[in-house]
């Protein structure tokens, strides 16, 4: 087995199962706490997706492992866990018993005030995010990997460059993507760029360094292949269709980045 990033966790390192999230669409989250490979306990949380997401495993895995190696800020802990419908009181067998989850992040969403119509509130925690350090960073990334759904419930902010991103299920493009829709030329939508322009929030990102950000990705991906390609062998088994085309438009979309974002944003390359 190749050294990887994401644990495989069995059932009885679920240790407790907390409240159920109210955010979230795509899958049933629980805070929980989880014992780790190393031995550390820590609350964390386990997103369960219904068998009809059957997609969303293979999202958060390739998200979660290219953001790390991009160097952007993502949960410390990261793993597939095997739970039982018991452990959640639940009797539909509507879910897979493998789950997604990770520990926790310090911080606030600035979804949980826009959810209240705190605009303020939101807005301040908005800036924050228009001023970090990695913003570029972040902004290629989802461009990288076809994020269209870098919304404001999917950003954890705890303060001045101190800012995390998590939930990875909706990429590339949508979460149960078909292998004809993996065009590496595909203009992806920014989420989180219309919603800072949305906001007015300052300073803007400028755009000659979300293009420059692009330049690390064709190292990127060359230093975690062998890692995703494990990963997207395990998970996408049987799928070749699929299989096949995330690995050329993860590869592809890696070595063009610079010359696709530059296009997009009307650039010389």
């Amino acid at each position: 087995m190749v050294e990887t990033c994401i644990e495989v966790l069995s059932t009885e390192q679920l240790m407790a199962v907390y409240a159920r999230q109210t955010s979230g669409l795509m899958a049933e989250t629980y805070a929980c706490g989880i014992q780790w490979h190393d031995g550390k306990e820590t609350k964390a949380y386990v997103k369960r997706f219904s068998n009809v997401r059957k997609l969303a495993l293979v999202n958060e895995v390739t998200g979660y492992i290219i953001a790390k190696q991009c160097g952007l800020p993502v949960p410390r802990f990261a793993g597939l866990i095997n739970t039982s419908a018991e452990q959640f009181d639940d009797e539909s067998a509507q879910y897979n018993n493998w789950a997604f989850v990770v520990s926790s992040l310090e911080g606030t969403t600035p979804g949980s005030f826009y959810e209240v119509q705190d605009m303020q509130s939101c807005k301040s925690l908005m800036n924050l995010v228009a001023g970090w350090d990695k913003v570029s960073d972040a902004i290629a990334f989802d461009d990288w990997v076809a994020n269209e759904d870098r919304h404001l419930g999917n950003i954890m902010v705890a303060g001045k460059n101190r800012i995390y991103l998590f939930d990875h299920s909706n990429l590339p493009i949508t979460l149960n993507w078909q292998a004809h829709q993996l065009d590496p030329n595909y203009v992806a939508k920014s989420v989180l760029t219309d919603n800072l322009y949305a906001l007015n929030c300052t300073p803007l990102p400028v755009k000659s360094m979300v293009a420059h950000a692009t330049n690390t990705h064709e190292d990127v991906y060359n230093m975690v292949k062998q890692e995703l390609c494990y990963w997207w062998d395990v998970l996408l088994e049987g799928d070749v269709e699929r299989r096949v085309a995330l690995e050329k438009f993860m590869e592809s979309r890696a070595i063009l980045g610079n010359r696709r974002v530059c296009g997009s944003l009307r650039m010389l390359a």
